[in-house]
């Protein structure tokens, strides 16, 4: 594949789970494993692999006390069907995609499509069909929600939204999703909770992964993920209307449940605990509001897409979701353009500190006070407004995609007493670690933050010792002039 017929390939993969998975085995990045258990061993195998940067595909199969072609899939949208390079050439790729959203492509309306295959109402509804991993040793239960999307529908307006929140599977009828305090998802149940009548919901597992990564993008309120899904790949999403919600689902999606979300009071049950992202349990166990499903639609051979949360110190995880951390480091670093901050060179989320924790910014330095405001601005925007911990400012001639360099920076150039700000009373969540007991018990969702400016002071930057280091466009001078003689040139 050459050319634009392999931008043309990567495009449907983005826009069909099976046709990606095809894609996927062409180039040799598949692995089928068959006969492996839903307790355990799944996740252990799909965690052992992410000690590789790149891992394949992996196909479970023939699972356990499961018929053959109920399936599980994992690094999906990893895989090298959808490589979109390292550092800040991907972050500027995400850019331009993200750029699309001011011409985004609503869905459009079908009446049929491969997920109405199979349809299970009334006593055929039974969630316990499918193979539902429990993917880590201390997890409370089985979830079949960890790649999916979760889709409401705004109360007061025509606003669907979709977002992905973990489901575990509660019993037959029964799911139970953990959606963190002030995502959009929340706050649309909340809107009819408070009127007393259950939420309207749809949760879609396996589904196109386009679908799958605008879902856990950082998509502004009253923007639809289905119309940037669209956008992404230059055709409209065709969408089925739920005939007991009026929500709409991906008409191509591996398995659809249908239901209500009754407010917690009426019913809740306990979920949990899970391992999240960040490498620890820390949302433990409590009573969530539960969802009730009214109908089951799937395929024919469904593929349960699972993406669930591994320590951020694992390669392939971090090399993974780089896709998640470099769409939200593009999402930041147009918010930073938009409000006004000038001489951005680039924005980065190291390893370490998964999608979320340590954002790093790259500025050419222009005036007094303008690292601060590239870091206050950096702090409070929205793509880095939830579950944020470090912002850390370094000059232009910072590599921001090697962490070595950014400690370097941190190391030489940052003042602990004068180059600091600490801020208190932003939003966190649940599966923050740090987030203090009493404050959990309490539902105090916040945190603090803390802002390093690791740039050469303002008033002495020009007396700021010189870096010891081959000036750039020499290095390349060089590099060019002995490369094809010497092999430790050569690339």
């Amino acid at each position: 594949m050459t050319g634009d017929n392999t931008e043309s390939r990567r495009l449907a993969a983005l826009g069909d789970l099976r046709v990606c998975l095809e894609l996927a085995e062409e180039m040799g990045d598949i692995e089928v494993v068959e006969g492996a258990d839903t307790n355990l061993e799944i996740g252990a195998l799909y965690e052992l692999s992410l000690e590789k940067e790149e891992p394949p595909i992996i196909v479970f199969d023939k699972i356990k006390g499961f018929p053959p072609g109920f399936r599980v899939a994992v690094n999906v949208r990893s895989s090298k069907v959808f490589d979109n390079g390292r550092g800040l050439e991907a972050v500027q790729k995400y850019r331009k995609h993200r750029r699309k959203k001011t011409d985004p492509i609503p869905p459009v309306d079908v009446s049929t499509g491969p997920v109405l295959e199979n349809v299970l109402e009334d006593d055929a509804v039974d969630a316990l069909k499918f193979p539902t991993p429990r993917w880590h040793e201390d997890d409370g239960g089985h979830y079949i929600g960890t790649e999916c999307m979760v889709v409401t529908r705004d109360l007061d307006s025509d606003w669907v939204n979709a977002g992905t929140y973990r489901v575990e599977v509660h019993d037959r009828n029964t799911l139970c999703p953990f959606i963190e305090p002030g995502k959009h998802g929340d706050v649309i149940r909340k809107k009819y909770w408070a009127r007393g009548e259950p939420c309207p919901m749809v949760i879609s597992v396996g589904q196109a992964p386009v679908l799958g990564a605008a879902a856990a993008s950082t998509a502004a309120e009253k923007v639809s993920e289905f119309a940037l899904a669209g956008a992404r790949i230059g055709r409209p999403i065709e969408v089925i209307t739920g005939k007991h919600t009026g929500i709409p689902f991906p008409a191509d999606s591996e398995i659809i449940f249908e239901g209500f979300m009754p407010p917690p009071d009426q019913r809740a049950v306990d979920e949990g605990p899970f391992g999240e992202w960040p490498g620890y349990y820390a949302s433990n166990s409590r009573p969530e509001p539960v969802f009730e499903i009214k109908a089951i639609y799937h395929r024919n051979n469904p593929i349960i897409t699972g993406a669930p949360p591994m320590r951020p110190t694992l390669p392939g995880f971090w090399f993974g979701t780089a896709g998640s951390s470099h769409f939200r480091s593009a999402a930041l670093w147009d918010e930073l353009e938009a409000a006004g901050v000038p001489g951005v060179q680039g924005v980065y989320t190291i390893p370490g500190g998964g999608p979320r924790f340590i954002r790093v910014v790259s500025i050419r330095q222009m005036h007094a006070g303008h690292a601060k405001m590239a870091g206050l601005v950096a702090a409070g925007a929205g793509a880095a407004a939830y579950l944020g911990r470090m912002i850390i400012v370094v000059d232009d001639d910072i590599d921001i995609t090697n962490p070595a360099e950014v400690m370097w920076a941190l190391a030489t150039r940052w003042d602990p007493k004068t180059q600091t700000d600490i801020i208190d009373g932003c939003w966190t969540g649940y599966i923050d670690p740090m987030l203090q007991p009493e404050r959990r018990e309490k539902g105090d969702m916040t945190n603090s933050r803390i802002i390093f400016y690791a740039v050469r002071p303002w008033h002495w930057k020009d007396e700021f010792p010189k870096v010891n280091a081959v000036a750039k466009d020499y290095a390349d001078e060089i590099r060019a002039k002995w490369q094809m003689t010497l092999d430790f040139l050569k690339k």
